[in-house]
């Protein structure tokens, strides 16, 4: 057969299903995709839904190519003991013979070739220091912008949706990001198969461990000249639902996202440092609370 095709809907359906799948080569791991034989090469897509690592390799004949569909991810050579950051967009080459680990950031996709086919790799030894690194979660810091301040042209719009949690002490549920430092409302960005609210259930229920109630919309937030820059080469611009919503969940807890979490008395907001924005929401919050009031901003 002169022409062969896999499918996109294939292709999708086999990474949900698998961290990786080849496209072409000698398909020595199990394989869902009816993929092109071929003992020259190694062709595939490695999908990582959530942050993680690969163990410590060394190719001894195989030169390795990758290109980073999505996500972030970063190589250590353990003889030099540098670290090579790669982000959606770029394009890197491994020579054979080099010792390295590598770890990805959540939501990271990488689209590899192998030439000549892979043989069987070396596992090197690494040192403790090494891979305490490489077991720690590889996360993407963010630094939120006006685009005044000469920020990066936006590529990326996201739906998302915050969470304005109050216990029946009137307190709201504060989290301080491991990305920024910084405190805001639990939230996150909506999944394909969710509704605003399944969203703001899933991301509160995360991030907190709390059950809510959704009660009202605070406001809607879609301002273009309000941007996050991720150190990943994603620049998002604003578009995010504030929700209202109570809790009587009595034990809270952080997930990797936060470092902290805290039930924050109304009049004592003022003593969390957060970026602009949040602090903006922060307001309309109040003014809800207060009057019913709802912001478009």
């Amino acid at each position: 057969m002169g022409l062969f095709k896999l499918g996109g809907a294939q292709i999708e359906a086999s990474l949900a299903a698998a961290t990786r799948q080849y496209l072409a080569g000698g398909m020595s791991e199990p394989q869902l995709l009816a993929a092109i034989h071929d003992d020259t090469l190694d062709i595939g897509i490695s999908n990582y839904p959530s942050a993680a690592f690969e163990s410590a390799r060394r190719e001894t004949s195989a030169r390795q190519y990758g290109y980073v569909l999505g996500g972030m991810t970063e190589c250590r050579d353990l003889d030099s003991g540098d670290v090579h950051r790669f982000v959606a967009g770029d394009f890197y080459m491994i020579e054979a013979g080099t010792p390295y680990i590598q770890r990805f950031k959540q939501a990271t996709r990488i689209l590899f070739i192998r030439c000549p086919a892979a043989e069987r790799a070396e596992t090197p030894d690494v040192p403790c220091e090494i891979a305490e690194w490489a077991e720690t979660p590889l996360l993407a810091r963010r630094l939120d912008l006006r685009a005044a301040q000469c920020a990066p042209r936006p590529n990326s719009l996201k739906p998302a949706v915050s969470v304005a949690v109050l216990d029946s002490l009137q307190r709201l549920i504060l989290v301080k990001r491991t990305d920024s430092g910084y405190w805001s409302m639990p939230g996150g960005t909506m999944e394909l198969d969710e509704s605003v609210e399944t969203c703001a259930h899933r991301e509160v229920l995360e991030e907190t461990g709390a059950l809510i109630a959704v009660n009202g919309i605070v406001g809607v937030y879609s301002d273009p000249q309000t941007l996050i820059a991720y150190s990943d080469g994603e620049v998002r611009r604003e578009f995010s639902v504030l929700l209202s919503a109570t809790s009587s969940t009595e034990t809270l807890r952080h997930d990797e996202e936060s470092t902290q979490i805290a039930r924050v008395p109304l009049n004592e907001l003022d003593q969390y440092p957060m970026v602009p924005s949040q602090s903006r929401r922060m307001a309309d919050v109040l003014a809800y609370l207060q009057r019913g009031q709802i912001s478009l901003r």
